[in-house]
């Protein structure tokens, strides 16, 4: 049981100041009988009144500043704001190789600034890239097919018929290979393959829409589907590989891998027959390839929401132990290699920078370390202090930097926070020219960006740390352990194996994360619900200082399954339909949304309480609570009807909204109607809602 915070500030504004001191005038100052509030001593003593309560609140606020400096001998800070990532896409002023047998690159450095562009209402946003970007002409090695793998067509190709799939009457499964040369990472290319085919007459197919599906190699033989471009002059022209000429355009994730391919190694992209709808047709006789050619127009890299500051003079030391010096730009993000504080030294009877390195504390620094501490949250740079012991000596934990050297921080990163969630197509403006480079945008919504930790945050942060004592042993251990990995994690739910279920072997622990996107899942974008490698790459690393040796972590993305409600109202009198269908739809996706989604009045109603972080995990769905939640809506007055469909939901296959905006066509599955009055969700599983449909009706 938590221990009670006292109040200190028990004094309120009307009744114990005001109203006091009102009845004090016919003490005090009988002749005084105006007690209107139109009296000018009335106003004087409302005016006095305000100001005391301001003197007793700032009062109550001493606690706060006493829990503040108690975490901070408990080595607990507050965190940082934690900074959005997307994926920038660059294209090419021309299309790669410039002519044949031409390998002409250009590299996109790291660090590179893009940013929003400014207006008069917005600032700037700047993202920078993550990791150096190299271009490279695609180079093609490889046709092949499954019938006679063994069997390179490319050399062939305009000499001998290359038939894609089989020659008489192409089955399901069908599919040939492109491989390319792996010394070349095209990974995160826009690819654009140019087909030269005979032409065909009545193959039995729609032109417009084949029975096609192309995959790229991830790696360890998976394969992951890729999604034809349909953005302006990058739509698919091959007529299904039967028109002479034509093209496609392919955007080759950064999960992109070599792999090998019965016996063969290459980057792999494979063609192959599946018809997953009737008007789609069947080939009746196989298309027939004379020529393909590959260019790249493009690639993509990650980005992160910072701006890089270079060589900062800190200041002059004055010798003293214990200095503290301020960055000028908070927050700062994690340190890289390279990012650091230099102390002028002389050595050799030069002046010299020398690198100091970065501790968490000074507990285990000796005498002559050069070890220094960063809080990222406030930017503030500490030197190693000097402590008196008991005997009356003084220990000095790490080295002092001497007397008026200069100190610069030679790089750091800055930024974060909610307002880096961009939407898509927002990154825009490239701070500098590169050669061959065109443009750039996001072509994904940035997430992953929240504000800094609040005192409320922390407290609760507090008591879960100190209860699982840096040790992850119990599930609630990895729980709490795992939010304290970033804070772009939104959620965790730890399974572990136990006696009565064998889905888990012994010393597997499984971890289930719910990003932070909220944002993301109130515009209807559940692609964003996918769990980043580089997110998962950050859990497992913070992990491994805390779990047991013997423990194994599986990290993973939750089941999602998609609920969408078909709901039939009545609004009441004078309501406008339109805007009571909104609040109904709006409701709906508050209550069934794996995150709690910001918004007023949607934690008022008996189902949403004020503790509420999104769907429960296990937890099933009653339509009688649906029902419920519409009757308490504003401008209802009758629920005449409630249906419920669902549909497994993947994060990764799901479309996003930027890709819906450019014409492309939402992978979903059929919807399965609900017939009993109530939805099983597993223990591994979360709702989140679909579109929803409200009919208004009249009675």
């Amino acid at each position: 049981m938590s221990l009670p915070e006292p109040i200190l500030d028990d004094l309120r504004f009307q009744r114990d100041l005001v109203d006091e001191a009102r009845r004090r005038i016919i003490r005090y100052c009988p002749e005084w009988t105006d007690y209107n509030l139109s009296d000018p001593g009335i106003t004087l003593i409302e005016l006095f009144a305000w100001m005391t309560e301001m003197i007793v609140y700032r009062l109550n606020r001493v606690p706060e500043k006493n829990y503040i400096k108690f975490m901070e001998l408990l080595g607990i800070h507050l965190r940082p704001a934690s900074s959005a990532r997307t994926e920038l896409t660059f294209w090419l002023s021309t299309p790669f190789p410039v002519g044949p047998d031409d390998n002409t690159t250009t590299t996109v450095p790291q660090g590179t600034e893009v940013a929003t562009r400014r207006t008069e209402d917005e600032a700037e946003i700047t993202f920078t890239t993550d990791e150096r970007l190299t271009i490279v002409p695609p180079q093609l090695t490889q046709v092949r097919r499954d019938a006679d793998f063994n069997k390179n067509y490319l050399p062939r190709l305009g000499i001998e018929t290359f038939y894609a799939f089989t020659q008489d009457r192409p089955q399901q499964g069908d599919t040939f290979y492109l491989g390319f040369d792996e010394t070349q990472n095209i990974s995160g290319h826009i690819l654009q393959l140019n087909f030269t085919c005979e032409r065909t007459q009545a193959v039995g197919i729609k032109r417009e829409d084949p029975p096609l599906v192309w995959e790229c190699s991830v790696g360890e033989g998976q394969w992951e589907e890729l999604p034809l471009s349909t953005r302006p002059g990058e739509k698919d022209t091959t007529g299904g590989l039967n028109n002479p000429e034509g093209k496609l355009v392919l955007y080759l994730p950064l999960s992109l891998r070599p792999d090998q391919v019965y016996g063969r190694n290459a980057f792999w992209l494979r063609c192959r027959v599946e018809q997953r709808r009737p008007e789609q047709g069947m080939y009746t006789e196989s298309p027939r390839i004379l020529d393909v050619k590959a260019y790249t127009l493009g690639a993509t890299t990650r980005a992160t929401h910072a701006v890089i500051v270079r060589d900062e003079v800190l200041g002059r030391s004055n010798g003293d132990p214990g200095q503290t010096f301020r960055l000028q730009n908070t927050p700062v993000l994690a340190l890289q290699p390279g990012e650091t504080v230099e102390i002028e030294e002389k050595q050799a009877g030069e002046i010299v920078f020398v690198p100091w390195q970065v501790v968490p504390d000074f507990a285990t620094s000796e005498r002559y370390d050069r070890h220094f501490s960063l809080d990222t949250a406030t930017g503030e740079v500490t030197f190693s202090p000097a402590v008196r012991q008991r005997d009356g000596s003084v220990r000095q934990y790490g080295r002092v930097p001497e007397a008026g050297r200069l100190i610069r921080f030679t790089r750091y990163r800055h930024g974060g926070g909610y307002v880096g969630n961009v939407p898509a197509d927002k990154l825009q403006a490239l701070k500098s020219s590169i050669a061959y480079i065109d443009r750039v945008t996001n072509l994904h919504r940035a997430r992953g960006g929240r504000d800094q930790e609040s005192l409320d945050e922390v407290k609760l942060r507090a008591r879960r740390e100190l209860r699982a004592q840096q040790r992850a042993v119990t599930a609630e251990d990895y729980e709490d352990l795992t939010k304290g990995a970033s804070r772009a994690i939104a959620r965790v739910k730890c399974n572990a194996p136990k006696a009565s279920s064998g889905s888990l072997p012994p010393g597997m622990v499984e971890l289930l994360i719910v990003p932070a996107a909220s944002d993301a899942l109130r515009a209807g974008d559940l692609s964003k619900l996918y769990l980043d490698p580089i997110l998962r790459d950050e859990i497992e690393a913070h992990l491994d200082q805390y779990r047991l040796l013997t423990t194994t972590l599986r990290i993973r993305e939750p089941n999602y399954v998609g609920i969408k409600v078909y709901a039939e109202i009545v609004p009441s009198e004078y309501s406008r339909p339109e805007i009571v269908r909104a609040r109904v739809a709006e409701s709906l996706r508050h209550f069934i949304s794996p995150l709690a989604l910001e918004g007023e009045g949607h934690s008022q109603n008996g189902l949403l309480g004020p503790d509420w972080e999104g769907w429960a995990f296990g937890r099933d769905l009653y339509v009688a609570e649906i029902f419920s939640l519409i009757q308490q809506i504003p401008g209802v007055k009758h629920v005449i009807d409630v249906q419920l469909h669902q549909r497994p939901v993947t994060p990764s296959a799901e479309t996003s909204l930027q890709a819906q905006d450019e014409g492309a066509e939402a992978k979903t599955k059929p919807l399965t109607q609900v017939t009993q009055r109530m939805v099983r969700v597993p223990a591994d599983t979360l709702l989140c809602s679909l579109e929803h449909e409200i009919q208004v009706v009249e009675l």
